[in-house]
């Protein structure tokens, strides 16, 4: 099956994310295009990968199968104004816009497919997760369609549109939640004299380890615990010591502020 060409609007990092992903997985550059609002974004992603820059978003979208919105939440009413018109309802909108629902997309776009997409920025080495969620009438083979676009960027999966937003805060705001543990850790244990880019090495394989064991068939977080701690041991005194200080609370107070910042800007059809 070819490959449908693919126009990013909006050029910012998860689009060099997902255009990094898709050609490690072999997509052709000559498929891609890319168009931002001063130019800036589309040139740099033209002269770092070999995509097209677009001159306009007319130009852009110009016989591409799926049209990718990665403009911010406050451009997006914008830049759908302007792409009214330019996009048929032969063609896929796979929009990453936050806090924009499908229904939303779909009214400035009458009669085009919009399914939102909510990938992180592990997609640029293939190593990511996109959570997909169809918007009305935008079931069947043009959900299949995006699921084929992002298979190449890694796992895929399906939620309904109103948990998006806390998908949002925990899948695609997790690398940073995770790597700002990873910096805790490195801080404290150079606080204890070990060298700085040792303490950052080792805790960014604790990281990457970690997560491949989490990935393995059957894993949870507390088998992978109960696999590291020992009773009266020192992991099992750390854990005991983050139970202390309270990291679950924390961690559930930073998806709250995520999810209340992206509710707060929620806009609807």
């Amino acid at each position: 099956m070819t490959a449908p060409p693919i126009a990013f609007v909006g050029c910012g990092r998860i689009t060099r994310a997902m255009v990094s992903g898709l050609l490690r997985g072999g997509r052709p550059p000559a498929t891609l295009v890319g168009v931002s609002r001063t130019g800036a974004g589309a040139r740099a992603l033209s002269e770092e990968f070999g995509i097209r820059a677009a001159a306009d978003p007319a130009d852009a979208v110009r016989g591409a199968g799926v049209v990718v919105l990665a403009m911010p939440p406050h451009e997006t009413a914008g830049a759908l104004a302007h792409l009214a018109g330019l996009v048929g309802g032969d063609q896929l909108v796979l929009s990453l816009v936050a806090s924009w629902r499908t229904e939303a997309v779909a009214a400035a776009l009458p009669g085009v497919p919009v399914v939102r997409a909510v990938p992180n920025v592990a997609v640029a080495l293939g190593a990511g997760v996109t959570v997909l969620s169809p918007g009305p009438g935008a079931g069947g083979a043009w959900l299949d369609l995006a699921g084929q676009v992002c298979a190449p960027l890694g796992d895929v999966t399906l939620v309904e549109e109103d948990r998006l937003e806390t998908v949002s805060a925990l899948s695609g705001a997790g690398p940073a939640l995770v790597s700002a543990f990873a910096q805790a850790l490195t801080e404290a244990a150079v606080a204890q004299g070990l060298a700085p880019h040792t303490a950052a090495a080792l805790a960014a394989q604790a990281v990457a380890g970690t997560g491949a064991l989490l990935a393995a068939p059957g894993a949870t977080p507390a088998s992978v615990m109960d696999a590291v701690a020992s009773p009266g041991g020192m992991t099992q005194a750390a854990l005991d010591t983050l139970d202390e200080l309270g990291l679950s609370r924390a961690a559930a107070h930073a998806l709250d502020s995520a999810v209340h910042v992206s509710l707060a800007r929620m806009t609807t059809a």
